[in-house]
């Protein structure tokens, strides 16, 4: 039988939360104990149905207004490289949890649908 995360609620409630979508898996915590944490129980509970953690694509970002610069974070024997932004589920999301570069993003998707729109009419 497959351990299952115990990470209901939200952040504000609780010391970590995790969000899952088909493959995309969104870890959010408070403490960097935590994220080693989480990361490791992600791991082994993987591990156990097949699966491994593909360190080339795995992430992070730090939400803190503490101006810290680090290189990446290496649990378990994985680097994690440190991101300022990426995409989750179509949503961009930032360490500043500021959202001009979304409504940019969704401005200029909008008008290259209608340009392709247009063009085959």
């Amino acid at each position: 039988m497959i351990k299952q995360l115990d990470l209901k609620g939200n952040i504000y409630t609780h010391l970590k939360q995790c969000s899952v979508y088909a493959d995309d898996i969104l870890v959010t915590t408070r403490t960097m104990h935590a994220v080693e944490d989480t990361f490791q129980k992600l791991k082994e509970i993987s591990q156990q149905v097949g699966l491994t953690i593909n360190e080339h694509k795995t992430k992070y970002l730090s939400c803190t207004k503490k101006q810290h610069k680090m290189d990446g974070i290496d649990i378990t024997q994985i680097h994690l490289e440190q991101v300022k932004s990426f995409k989750y589920l179509g949503s961009i999301m930032n360490g500043n949890n500021l959202i001009e570069e979304e409504i940019k993003e969704r401005i200029s998707l909008g008008n290259m649908a209608l340009l392709c729109k247009s063009r085959s009419i």
